[in-house]
Protein backbone atom coordinates (compact mmCIF):
# COMPACT_ATOMS: atom_id res chain seq x y z
CA UNK A 1 0.00 0.00 0.00
CA UNK A 2 1.24 3.56 -1.04
CA UNK A 3 1.93 6.11 1.93
CA UNK A 4 -0.62 9.03 1.41
CA UNK A 5 1.20 12.01 -0.32
CA UNK A 6 0.79 15.80 0.18
CA UNK A 7 0.36 17.76 -2.82
CA UNK A 8 1.45 20.97 -2.66
CA UNK A 9 2.01 21.84 -6.18
CA UNK A 10 0.10 24.60 -7.39
CA UNK A 11 -2.41 22.32 -9.49
CA UNK A 12 -3.45 19.95 -10.15
CA UNK A 13 -4.36 20.30 -6.13
CA UNK A 14 -5.55 17.84 -3.64
CA UNK A 15 -9.12 17.07 -3.66
CA UNK A 16 -11.70 16.54 -1.38
CA UNK A 17 -12.74 13.01 -1.06
CA UNK A 18 -16.13 13.45 -1.41
CA UNK A 19 -15.41 15.13 -4.83
CA UNK A 20 -13.41 11.92 -6.03
CA UNK A 21 -16.45 9.70 -4.73
CA UNK A 22 -18.83 11.64 -7.06
CA UNK A 23 -16.96 11.12 -10.21
CA UNK A 24 -17.55 7.07 -9.69
CA UNK A 25 -21.33 7.81 -10.66
CA UNK A 26 -22.34 5.48 -13.05
CA UNK A 27 -23.65 5.72 -16.97
CA UNK A 28 -25.21 8.80 -16.74
CA UNK A 29 -26.80 10.47 -19.96
CA UNK A 30 -25.83 14.41 -20.67
CA UNK A 31 -29.37 14.02 -21.64
CA UNK A 32 -31.09 13.01 -18.96
CA UNK A 33 -33.32 14.79 -16.06
CA UNK A 34 -30.59 14.02 -13.72
CA UNK A 35 -27.74 15.18 -15.05
CA UNK A 36 -29.67 18.23 -16.88
CA UNK A 37 -30.73 19.40 -13.41
CA UNK A 38 -27.07 18.98 -11.79
CA UNK A 39 -25.43 21.17 -15.08
CA UNK A 40 -28.43 23.89 -14.18
CA UNK A 41 -27.38 23.96 -10.54
CA UNK A 42 -23.57 24.21 -11.22
CA UNK A 43 -24.42 27.28 -13.84
CA UNK A 44 -26.22 28.85 -11.19
CA UNK A 45 -23.49 28.73 -8.22
CA UNK A 46 -20.91 29.25 -10.89
CA UNK A 47 -22.66 32.79 -10.76
CA UNK A 48 -22.75 33.10 -6.68
CA UNK A 49 -19.13 32.33 -6.84
CA UNK A 50 -18.14 35.26 -8.93
CA UNK A 51 -21.25 37.25 -7.00
CA UNK A 52 -22.91 38.02 -10.21
CA UNK A 53 -26.68 37.23 -11.65
CA UNK A 54 -28.30 35.25 -14.79
CA UNK A 55 -27.41 38.31 -16.98
CA UNK A 56 -23.96 36.92 -17.16
CA UNK A 57 -23.43 33.72 -18.82
CA UNK A 58 -21.21 31.16 -18.09
CA UNK A 59 -19.95 28.45 -20.70
CA UNK A 60 -18.56 25.49 -18.95
CA UNK A 61 -16.22 23.05 -21.73
CA UNK A 62 -13.88 19.97 -21.95
CA UNK A 63 -11.07 21.15 -21.76
CA UNK A 64 -8.44 22.64 -19.47
CA UNK A 65 -7.45 26.52 -18.60
CA UNK A 66 -5.27 26.97 -21.95
CA UNK A 67 -8.27 25.80 -23.45
CA UNK A 68 -10.49 28.79 -21.60
CA UNK A 69 -7.91 31.29 -22.90
CA UNK A 70 -8.45 30.76 -26.37
CA UNK A 71 -12.21 30.34 -26.39
CA UNK A 72 -12.38 33.45 -24.58
CA UNK A 73 -9.62 35.06 -27.09
CA UNK A 74 -10.48 33.85 -30.71
CA UNK A 75 -14.66 34.88 -29.95
CA UNK A 76 -13.64 38.15 -29.13
CA UNK A 77 -11.39 39.56 -31.21
CA UNK A 78 -11.89 41.53 -34.62
CA UNK A 79 -9.31 41.59 -37.65
CA UNK A 80 -6.49 44.37 -36.57
CA UNK A 81 -7.69 45.04 -33.48
CA UNK A 82 -5.15 46.54 -30.74
CA UNK A 83 -4.79 44.32 -27.86
CA UNK A 84 -2.63 45.47 -24.59
CA UNK A 85 -1.40 42.11 -22.62
CA UNK A 86 -0.60 42.51 -19.09
CA UNK A 87 2.26 40.43 -17.87
CA UNK A 88 3.45 39.49 -14.47
CA UNK A 89 5.39 36.24 -15.67
CA UNK A 90 5.15 32.71 -17.61
CA UNK A 91 1.09 32.92 -18.19
CA UNK A 92 1.02 36.62 -18.97
CA UNK A 93 3.67 35.65 -21.82
CA UNK A 94 1.44 32.90 -22.73
CA UNK A 95 -1.74 34.82 -23.62
CA UNK A 96 1.11 37.14 -26.28
CA UNK A 97 1.83 33.93 -27.45
CA UNK A 98 -1.43 32.82 -28.19
CA UNK A 99 -2.76 36.02 -29.65
CA UNK A 100 0.69 35.78 -31.98
CA UNK A 101 -1.66 33.00 -33.79
CA UNK A 102 -4.52 35.85 -34.60
CA UNK A 103 -4.70 39.04 -36.82
CA UNK A 104 -4.41 41.38 -34.08
CA UNK A 105 -1.70 44.38 -33.16
CA UNK A 106 -0.15 42.83 -30.00
CA UNK A 107 1.00 45.17 -26.99
CA UNK A 108 2.78 43.94 -23.89
CA UNK A 109 3.70 45.56 -20.46
CA UNK A 110 6.19 43.16 -19.03
CA UNK A 111 7.74 43.24 -15.30
CA UNK A 112 11.18 44.39 -14.90
CA UNK A 113 11.60 41.78 -12.19
CA UNK A 114 9.88 38.71 -11.43
CA UNK A 115 7.94 39.48 -8.10
CA UNK A 116 6.58 42.22 -9.42
CA UNK A 117 3.04 43.10 -10.79
CA UNK A 118 3.09 46.11 -13.59
CA UNK A 119 2.18 49.48 -11.92
CA UNK A 120 -1.62 50.60 -12.58
CA UNK A 121 -0.41 54.11 -13.84
CA UNK A 122 1.74 52.48 -17.00
CA UNK A 123 -1.56 50.90 -17.98
CA UNK A 124 -3.57 54.04 -17.44
CA UNK A 125 -1.03 55.62 -19.59
CA UNK A 126 -1.45 52.93 -22.51
CA UNK A 127 -4.86 53.20 -22.52
CA UNK A 128 -4.78 56.98 -23.21
CA UNK A 129 -1.93 56.34 -26.16
CA UNK A 130 -4.50 54.52 -28.22
CA UNK A 131 -8.03 52.58 -28.36
CA UNK A 132 -7.69 48.87 -27.17
CA UNK A 133 -10.69 46.17 -28.12
CA UNK A 134 -8.97 44.20 -25.14
CA UNK A 135 -7.31 43.99 -21.94
CA UNK A 136 -5.72 40.57 -20.72
CA UNK A 137 -4.48 40.20 -17.62
CA UNK A 138 -3.34 37.52 -15.30
CA UNK A 139 -5.10 37.56 -12.03
CA UNK A 140 -2.65 34.90 -10.15
CA UNK A 141 0.31 34.16 -12.35
CA UNK A 142 1.19 30.51 -11.28
CA UNK A 143 4.63 31.43 -12.04
CA UNK A 144 5.79 33.96 -9.78
CA UNK A 145 2.95 33.68 -6.95
CA UNK A 146 1.78 37.12 -7.44
CA UNK A 147 -1.61 39.28 -7.70
CA UNK A 148 -2.41 41.44 -9.72
CA UNK A 149 -5.08 44.14 -8.46
CA UNK A 150 -7.61 43.64 -11.28
CA UNK A 151 -9.87 45.89 -9.85
CA UNK A 152 -8.07 49.00 -10.43
CA UNK A 153 -7.82 47.73 -14.03
CA UNK A 154 -11.48 47.28 -14.19
CA UNK A 155 -11.76 50.81 -12.74
CA UNK A 156 -9.63 52.07 -16.00
CA UNK A 157 -12.25 50.23 -18.21
CA UNK A 158 -15.50 50.27 -16.75
CA UNK A 159 -16.51 53.59 -18.90
CA UNK A 160 -14.63 52.49 -21.80
CA UNK A 161 -15.56 49.94 -24.80
CA UNK A 162 -12.11 47.82 -23.82
CA UNK A 163 -13.12 45.08 -22.39
CA UNK A 164 -10.86 43.97 -19.74
CA UNK A 165 -10.03 39.81 -19.58
CA UNK A 166 -8.82 38.15 -16.54
CA UNK A 167 -7.17 34.87 -16.44
CA UNK A 168 -8.53 33.13 -13.15
CA UNK A 169 -6.95 29.99 -13.59
CA UNK A 170 -4.80 30.02 -10.45
CA UNK A 171 -7.14 32.49 -8.25
CA UNK A 172 -11.25 31.65 -9.05
CA UNK A 173 -12.17 29.56 -5.97
CA UNK A 174 -9.52 30.95 -3.22
CA UNK A 175 -9.26 34.88 -4.40
CA UNK A 176 -12.45 36.94 -3.86
CA UNK A 177 -13.51 37.95 -7.07
CA UNK A 178 -16.36 40.29 -7.29
CA UNK A 179 -17.06 40.39 -11.27
CA UNK A 180 -19.78 42.80 -11.72
CA UNK A 181 -18.46 45.05 -8.95
CA UNK A 182 -15.05 45.37 -10.32
CA UNK A 183 -15.92 46.00 -14.25
CA UNK A 184 -14.39 42.64 -14.99
CA UNK A 185 -15.80 41.37 -18.67
CA UNK A 186 -14.77 38.20 -18.63
CA UNK A 187 -13.31 35.95 -16.17
CA UNK A 188 -11.54 32.09 -17.11
CA UNK A 189 -10.07 29.26 -15.10
CA UNK A 190 -9.50 25.44 -15.08
CA UNK A 191 -11.07 22.79 -12.72
CA UNK A 192 -7.78 21.78 -11.33
CA UNK A 193 -7.11 24.12 -8.85
CA UNK A 194 -9.08 25.96 -6.62
CA UNK A 195 -12.22 24.67 -7.92
CA UNK A 196 -10.89 21.59 -6.18
CA UNK A 197 -12.07 19.30 -9.46
CA UNK A 198 -9.39 16.98 -11.08
CA UNK A 199 -8.05 18.52 -14.87
CA UNK A 200 -11.04 18.18 -17.59
CA UNK A 201 -13.26 21.46 -17.52
CA UNK A 202 -12.66 25.07 -18.90
CA UNK A 203 -14.90 27.64 -17.28
CA UNK A 204 -15.87 30.79 -18.41
CA UNK A 205 -18.30 33.59 -16.84
CA UNK A 206 -18.99 36.81 -19.77
CA UNK A 207 -20.62 40.16 -18.97
CA UNK A 208 -23.13 42.00 -20.95
CA UNK A 209 -20.42 44.09 -22.61
CA UNK A 210 -18.48 41.26 -23.71
CA UNK A 211 -21.93 39.37 -24.79
CA UNK A 212 -22.47 42.57 -26.97
CA UNK A 213 -18.87 42.35 -28.68
CA UNK A 214 -19.61 38.65 -29.07
CA UNK A 215 -22.76 39.20 -31.22
CA UNK A 216 -20.21 41.94 -32.77
CA UNK A 217 -17.40 39.75 -34.15
CA UNK A 218 -19.66 36.82 -34.84
CA UNK A 219 -17.25 34.18 -33.12
CA UNK A 220 -15.33 34.87 -36.49
CA UNK A 221 -12.04 33.69 -35.14
CA UNK A 222 -12.95 30.68 -33.52
CA UNK A 223 -12.16 27.00 -34.13
CA UNK A 224 -15.41 24.62 -34.31
CA UNK A 225 -15.16 23.55 -30.92
CA UNK A 226 -14.88 26.80 -29.52
CA UNK A 227 -17.56 29.19 -30.73
CA UNK A 228 -19.11 30.33 -27.86
CA UNK A 229 -22.50 31.50 -29.68
CA UNK A 230 -23.12 27.72 -30.24
CA UNK A 231 -22.01 27.04 -26.38
CA UNK A 232 -24.14 30.09 -24.81
CA UNK A 233 -27.30 28.34 -26.43
CA UNK A 234 -26.67 24.97 -25.34
CA UNK A 235 -25.76 26.34 -21.55
CA UNK A 236 -28.62 28.60 -21.70
CA UNK A 237 -31.12 25.70 -22.53
CA UNK A 238 -29.47 23.57 -19.61
CA UNK A 239 -30.19 26.39 -17.50
CA UNK A 240 -33.95 26.44 -18.36
CA UNK A 241 -33.71 22.29 -17.66
CA UNK A 242 -33.93 21.32 -21.54
CA UNK A 243 -30.73 18.98 -22.85
CA UNK A 244 -29.13 20.42 -25.86
CA UNK A 245 -25.98 19.13 -27.88
CA UNK A 246 -23.40 20.28 -29.65
CA UNK A 247 -20.25 18.44 -28.57
CA UNK A 248 -20.54 16.44 -25.40
CA UNK A 249 -19.95 17.65 -22.17
CA UNK A 250 -17.66 15.86 -19.18
CA UNK A 251 -20.03 14.82 -17.31
CA UNK A 252 -18.44 13.15 -14.56
CA UNK A 253 -16.18 16.09 -13.86
CA UNK A 254 -18.95 18.07 -13.84
CA UNK A 255 -20.74 15.91 -11.07
CA UNK A 256 -17.69 16.46 -9.53
CA UNK A 257 -17.70 20.24 -9.50
CA UNK A 258 -21.07 20.56 -8.35
CA UNK A 259 -20.06 19.08 -5.19
CA UNK A 260 -17.15 21.06 -5.30
CA UNK A 261 -19.27 23.79 -5.26
CA UNK A 262 -21.95 22.41 -2.98
CA UNK A 263 -18.99 22.30 -0.26
CA UNK A 264 -17.67 25.75 -1.09
CA UNK A 265 -21.39 27.03 -0.54
CA UNK A 266 -21.24 24.93 2.87
CA UNK A 267 -18.22 26.69 3.81
CA UNK A 268 -19.52 29.99 3.00
CA UNK A 269 -17.57 31.74 0.01
CA UNK A 270 -16.28 34.60 2.54
CA UNK A 271 -15.18 31.71 4.96
CA UNK A 272 -13.26 30.10 2.01
CA UNK A 273 -11.15 33.03 1.05
CA UNK A 274 -10.81 33.99 4.60
CA UNK A 275 -9.00 30.91 5.06
CA UNK A 276 -7.09 31.35 1.66
CA UNK A 277 -6.05 34.27 3.20
CA UNK A 278 -5.53 33.41 6.55
CA UNK A 279 -3.42 30.38 5.80
CA UNK A 280 -1.29 31.57 3.28
CA UNK A 281 -0.08 34.49 5.14
CA UNK A 282 0.80 31.88 8.00
CA UNK A 283 2.84 30.46 5.23
CA UNK A 284 4.62 32.79 4.30
CA UNK A 285 5.64 34.78 7.64
CA UNK A 286 6.94 30.49 8.70
CA UNK A 287 8.95 30.65 5.62
CA UNK A 288 10.44 34.25 6.03
CA UNK A 289 11.04 32.91 10.10
CA UNK A 290 13.31 30.59 8.44
CA UNK A 291 15.45 33.17 7.25
CA UNK A 292 14.19 32.83 3.61
CA UNK A 293 13.05 34.62 0.67
CA UNK A 294 9.52 34.98 -1.48
CA UNK A 295 8.97 36.22 -4.97
CA UNK A 296 6.10 38.88 -4.70
CA UNK A 297 7.97 41.83 -3.59
CA UNK A 298 5.07 42.59 -0.93
CA UNK A 299 2.79 41.30 0.97
CA UNK A 300 0.05 43.36 -0.81
CA UNK A 301 0.66 41.39 -4.15
CA UNK A 302 1.10 38.01 -2.47
CA UNK A 303 -1.34 35.47 -3.43
CA UNK A 304 -3.76 33.02 -1.35
CA UNK A 305 -3.43 30.70 -3.57
CA UNK A 306 0.38 29.85 -4.19
CA UNK A 307 3.56 30.57 -2.68
CA UNK A 308 6.87 31.38 -4.70
CA UNK A 309 10.65 30.43 -2.11
CA UNK A 310 13.66 31.46 -3.11
CA UNK A 311 16.14 28.39 -1.68
CA UNK A 312 19.21 28.91 0.17
CA UNK A 313 22.11 29.79 -2.48
CA UNK A 314 23.76 26.76 -1.31
CA UNK A 315 20.71 24.13 -1.66
CA UNK A 316 20.03 22.45 -4.87
CA UNK A 317 16.23 22.21 -6.32
CA UNK A 318 16.33 18.81 -7.06
CA UNK A 319 18.15 17.76 -4.07
CA UNK A 320 15.48 19.71 -2.24
CA UNK A 321 12.70 18.30 -4.19
CA UNK A 322 13.51 14.87 -3.64
CA UNK A 323 14.37 15.02 0.02
CA UNK A 324 10.38 16.73 0.22
CA UNK A 325 9.18 13.65 -1.18
CA UNK A 326 10.94 11.59 1.50
CA UNK A 327 8.43 12.90 3.93
CA UNK A 328 5.86 12.38 1.52
CA UNK A 329 5.49 16.08 0.17
CA UNK A 330 5.51 17.21 -3.29
CA UNK A 331 6.10 21.19 -4.28
CA UNK A 332 7.11 22.51 -7.48
CA UNK A 333 10.18 24.04 -9.23
CA UNK A 334 10.28 27.43 -10.67
CA UNK A 335 8.66 28.44 -13.77
CA UNK A 336 9.96 32.55 -14.41
CA UNK A 337 12.99 32.04 -16.90
CA UNK A 338 16.66 32.76 -15.89
CA UNK A 339 15.49 31.70 -12.36
CA UNK A 340 13.68 28.71 -12.28
CA UNK A 341 16.17 26.38 -11.07
CA UNK A 342 16.55 28.76 -7.67
CA UNK A 343 13.00 28.86 -6.35
CA UNK A 344 10.27 26.43 -5.73
CA UNK A 345 6.58 26.81 -5.61
CA UNK A 346 3.97 25.58 -2.73
CA UNK A 347 -0.02 25.37 -3.83
CA UNK A 348 -2.70 25.89 -0.81
CA UNK A 349 -5.67 26.13 -2.52
CA UNK A 350 -9.03 24.63 -2.90
CA UNK A 351 -9.50 21.88 0.24
CA UNK A 352 -6.11 22.67 2.24
CA UNK A 353 -6.17 23.25 5.57
CA UNK A 354 -4.36 23.96 8.54
CA UNK A 355 -3.07 21.09 9.33
CA UNK A 356 -1.47 20.37 6.12
CA UNK A 357 0.36 23.64 5.90
CA UNK A 358 1.77 22.94 9.10
CA UNK A 359 2.83 19.77 8.23
CA UNK A 360 4.52 21.12 4.63
CA UNK A 361 5.79 24.12 7.22
CA UNK A 362 7.60 20.94 8.56
CA UNK A 363 8.92 19.01 6.11
CA UNK A 364 10.69 22.06 4.65
CA UNK A 365 12.52 22.19 7.68
CA UNK A 366 13.86 19.53 8.09
CA UNK A 367 14.90 18.74 4.73
CA UNK A 368 16.64 22.10 4.15
CA UNK A 369 18.75 20.90 7.35
CA UNK A 370 19.17 17.84 6.17
CA UNK A 371 20.52 19.68 2.86
CA UNK A 372 22.81 21.70 5.51
CA UNK A 373 21.38 24.79 5.67
CA UNK A 374 21.56 26.71 9.10
CA UNK A 375 18.30 26.95 10.86
CA UNK A 376 16.72 26.10 14.37
CA UNK A 377 14.08 23.08 13.85
CA UNK A 378 10.46 24.84 14.93
CA UNK A 379 11.56 28.53 14.05
CA UNK A 380 8.89 28.11 10.83
CA UNK A 381 6.19 26.07 12.70
CA UNK A 382 6.32 27.98 15.32
CA UNK A 383 5.69 31.07 13.93
CA UNK A 384 3.03 30.01 11.58
CA UNK A 385 0.95 27.78 14.57
CA UNK A 386 1.34 31.65 16.26
CA UNK A 387 -0.95 33.53 13.35
CA UNK A 388 -3.14 30.58 13.08
CA UNK A 389 -3.90 30.55 16.72
CA UNK A 390 -4.43 34.28 16.67
CA UNK A 391 -7.30 34.05 13.69
CA UNK A 392 -8.89 31.02 15.60
CA UNK A 393 -7.68 28.54 13.14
Amino acid sequence: MSERRLMTIPGPTIFDPSVLRSLSIGHLSHTSKEFVKIFSEVLAKLRKLLYVDDEYKVVVLAGSGTLAMETAISNLIGKDDNVLVVSNGVFGDRMRDLLERYPVNIDIIRVKEPGETVPIRMIREKLDEKDYSMITVTHVDTSTAVRQNIAEIGELVRDRETLLIVDGVCSVGGEEIKMDDWSLDVVLTGSQKALGVPTGLAVLWFSEKAQRRLMETGSLYAPYYMDLNKWIKVMDSYENLKPAYFATPSVNLIVGLHRSLELMEEEGFEKRFKRHRVISHAFREGVKAMGLEILPRSEEIAASTVTAIYLPRNIDLNSFRGEMLKRNVMVAGGLYPNIKSKYFRVGHMGPINSNDIVAVTCAIERSLKILGYNLKLGVGVSKVQEILYKNNF
